[in-house]
């Protein structure tokens, strides 16, 4: 049946200006923050897809970057709130930020054996 788990997305509206190099730095400290942070299971953070086939639509209303965190419980996001890994991330997405969305969504039928690959972009 899976695990419970809790996932954290957030969605940014980023300015035209952040770059690909700065999405990379963004990702780099993304893998930083999962190695240091304990409890993340998985996390990524990437530029959102479109136009992926003929008829696709896309949803996004100016939405432009997702970071999504897969955490073992409620602690571990706690813990990954004050970590300073992740406010290291804030540091590189903050400035370049319009507005964002954020959710904490308890998942208990998640993979057993999910959470091998602890970054992906």
């Amino acid at each position: 049946m899976g695990r419970k788990v809790l996932q954290h997305v957030v969605i940014f509206k980023l300015v035209e200006s952040f770059t690909d190099e700065q999405l990379e730095e963004a990702v780099k400290q993304t893998a930083v923050m999962v190695n240091t942070i304990p409890g993340i299971i998985t996390a990524s953070f990437a530029k959102n897809a479109d136009n992926l086939y003929d008829t696709f639509r896309p949803h996004t209303k100016g939405y432009t970057h997702t970071l999504l965190v897969t955490f073992e419980n409620e602690q571990a996001l706690k813990r990954y709130d004050t970590a300073p890994t992740h406010l290291e991330l804030g540091k590189l997405i903050i400035p370049f930020m319009e507005d964002a969305i954020a959710t904490d969504t308890i998942i208990d039928t998640f993979p057993d054996n999910c959470g091998g690959q602890k970054v992906a972009s």
